[in-house]
């Protein structure tokens, strides 16, 4: 079975392996080179999320620069700019990350998004161009052009002909056509020249040789989005809990087993008195909780071989998972509220801590 792999006291032949007492000093947190939200500021984050309209966090663009800033994230202390702390809330599950606007730049200066659509005549290349239609009254058939009459015109919306009140333009009025007109030279034409302009460079560029830029929002998942911002909170309340009884206690710590194999711990604490150690897990499934997630625990926990290995869920438990935890000395700590959850941990710390002659 799986402990007699890990003990060392299965009867298959094998090559026995060289272990060696695994140091203090081999015990690893992965850090990485971009600066990643601690699970306070997370909880923080979502927290301010639920506030907004729709829990989207939407994007800031300063088109002269061509910077992208996400105000919120001064919120919790972080740059605005930081846009690799929503990704990271994205890869746990807790935000959904979607385009929210693509912006057209200029191809030679893509370090600005400020651009603009100018319309050009196609004869004399001039910029004063106006648009024109043509209003049908549909009741009593009176056309005229838009520059005589302005039936949108809320305070002049009574139809010249027919003397009737205009009271719903998209319902009474049809346009039947449209054009433009340039008024230096006073040519008609179907269609102007488009151009974009860099506002910023002062200068036009085609429409084909735009690049887009995307940026994107990000909507908070409702889907256990508040059981994940719990299960944030918990971690930093039992980091606090374990260096409250003299551990030196790490979250998310990488830790090398007695078979060399590195595993990825939610939550380990060392005491600083004796050679005691404890792994905590918290895993929450829709499900419940079942042995394919004990198994998962299970692994690491043989390897490791810790004084004491916790559970912790507030989902429901399946059959067979409460005698497989009790076989492997798992501590398996069930509860509908989280606050339930750090009350039982406190306690079984609490109690182990005394049997071996602690005081807090």
């Amino acid at each position: 079975n799986i402990s007699s792999i890990f003990k060392g006291t299965s009867t298959e032949p094998k090559i026995e392996p060289r272990i060696e007492k695994i140091p203090e000093e081999s015990i690893q947190i992965d850090d990485s080179d971009t600066p990643k939200p601690s699970t306070s500021k997370a909880v923080k984050l979502i927290q301010e999320v639920q506030k907004l309209k729709d829990r989207t966090i939407t994007p800031f663009v300063d088109y002269n620069e061509g910077l992208i800033f996400y105000p919120i994230l001064s919120k919790i202390g972080e740059v605005q700019d930081n846009i690799s702390c929503l990704d990271d809330l994205v890869s746990d599950g807790i935000l959904e990350k979607k385009i929210y606007e693509k912006l057209i730049v200029c191809p030679i200066h893509p370090d600005t998004h400020s651009s603009s659509v100018r319309l050009y005549c196609p004869k004399c290349h001039s910029l004063n161009v106006e648009k024109l239609n043509l209003f049908e009254h549909k009741i009593c058939g009176y056309i005229t052009e838009n520059t005589n009459f302005d039936f949108t015109d809320p305070e002049n919306s009574r139809c010249p002909s027919c003397k009737k009140s205009i009271k719903n333009f998209e319902k009474e009025i049809r346009v039947p056509a449209m054009w433009y007109q340039c008024i230096d030279c006073v040519e008609k034409f179907d269609n102007a020249v488009i151009k974009l302009h860099c506002r910023k460079y002062e200068h036009d560029f085609d429409t084909n040789s735009g690049q887009f830029v995307p940026t994107y929002c990000y909507k908070l998942k409702n889907s256990e989005s508040s059981i994940n911002s719990d299960t944030n909170q918990i971690k930093d309340d039992l980091l606090k809990l374990l260096q409250g009884f003299n551990f030196d206690a790490n979250l998310n710590i990488q830790i090398k087993g007695k078979s060399n194999n590195i595993h990825e711990i939610p939550i380990y604490g060392k005491s600083r008195i004796t050679d005691e150690s404890i792994l905590i897990f918290i895993k929450n499934q829709p499900d419940g909780i079942n042995q394919s997630d004990m198994n998962s625990i299970l692994v690491p926990k043989l390897d490791i071989d810790p004084t004491k290995t916790l559970l912790l869920t507030v989902s429901g438990i399946n059959d067979g998972v409460e005698n497989l935890a009790k076989h492997y000395g798992i501590h398996l700590i069930a509860e509908s509220d989280f606050s339930q959850i750090i009350s039982r941990v406190e306690k079984f710390v609490s109690d182990w801590y005394s049997e071996n002659g602690g005081k807090k």
